[in-house]
């Protein structure tokens, strides 16, 4: 998942291997995974329950891990062999990185959401005056299938640069409160950064709450449980040499998905601060949120052929609807691993 800001300190760790460890680790060694991911509590729920080390220690295999927001960059400079990105940064790491990739697995779907102030008529963007300043977290990201979704539903243009619209670019964690004072006519915001402002009504969302995920399946591909904002991706070269790796890296996180599903409550409980639940009231919020909005953890890591054929329709939609210049998604591989 791309972010506006790089943390500039990153903690290597591994289980039963000490920060120095890291280097030791080169492109294609046997048995190591160089891993970077952003902070994640089924991530820090396999650690601190002892799940990863005892499931690293049965297969022989140890997973380096890297924390950072900014997973492109390290991706990009060599430092990973595997990664997590939503579908429409795919096509833009390969142009930037050079690098051939293989996407191989899934984990979130993409949760924004579109806002607007409580005395707001509006419902749906199509009923925002031209010009109305609409605060997004990046003009690209799922901005860029905000984007198409947009188009397809409204024929309206929402892109950054001569559009219908005045993008905004704020900080994730600012949009709900710039909205809400009346800086902002709209937001794209991520649920968690506006539990605040969504449990007092001081922003009210468009199609009736519906997330990016729910809205591209309802434009582009319906009944399709995807438009992910974390895929596991990894170098094409390290993927082919590394199948005993890959097929371990999936089995830990399919089981991360389980414990998900079985202690849910006790995983936010434990981790607030990766939901922005700064209280009890809103863990109760996020737990509510999941249950009858929208949760965003997939049922399973694993991908099949009929799974890519949808999700890979993000790249013609981002096609058709000026988004991108056409073909992105040519070089795109994903893959399916047996299991």
């Amino acid at each position: 998942m791309l972010a506006a800001t790089a943390l500039t300190a990153i903690g290597l760790t591994a289980c039963g291997s000490a920060d120095d460890a890291a280097p030791a680790a080169s492109v294609g060694e046997p048995g190591v995974i160089r891993f970077t991911f952003s902070p994640d509590p089924v991530w820090d729920w396999l650690s601190d329950t002892g799940i990863r080390e005892e499931m690293e220690k049965e297969s022989g295999i140890t997973i380096i891990d890297s924390s950072s927001w900014d997973e492109f960059a390290l991706f990009a400079g060599g430092h990973a062999d595997i990664v997590s990105l939503g579908t429409y940064e795919l096509p833009e790491l390969e142009a930037a990185t050079g690098v051939d990739t293989v996407t191989f697995g899934k984990y979130n779907r993409a949760k924004d959401i579109f806002v607007v102030g409580k005395d707001s008529p509006a419902q749906t963007v199509a009923d925002l005056p031209d010009g109305a300043k609409i605060g997004v977290f990046s003009t690209v990201g799922s901005t860029i299938m905000w984007s198409s979704i947009v188009e397809k539903l409204h024929g309206k243009d929402f892109r950054g640069d001569g559009g219908d619209y005045e993008l905004i670019v704020a900080d994730s964690q600012n949009l709900p409160q710039l909205l809400a004072r009346g800086d902002l006519d709209a937001a794209v915001i991520d649920p968690q950064y506006g539990i605040a402002e969504l449990s007092s009504g001081a922003v009210k969302p468009l199609y009736d709450g519906k997330s990016t995920a729910d809205m591209y399946a309802e434009a582009f591909a319906p009944g399709h449980e995807g438009l992910m904002s974390n895929l596991f991706v990894a170098h094409k070269d390290w993927y082919d040499s590394h199948p005993e790796e890959v097929a371990f890296f999936l089995e830990l996180w399919e089981r991360g998905l389980q414990e998900w599903q079985q202690n849910r409550d006790e995983i936010v409980a434990a981790y607030p601060e990766h939901f922005a639940a700064n209280s009890e009231a809103d863990q109760e919020f996020i737990k509510n949120y999941l249950d009858t909005n929208f949760d965003w953890f997939v049922d399973s890591v694993y991908l099949d052929q009929t799974w890519i054929d949808a999700e890979s329709g993000v790249f013609p939609a981002m096609e058709s609807t000026g988004q991108a210049e056409e073909g992105i998604g040519d070089d795109i591989d994903f893959a399916v691993v047996q299991h």
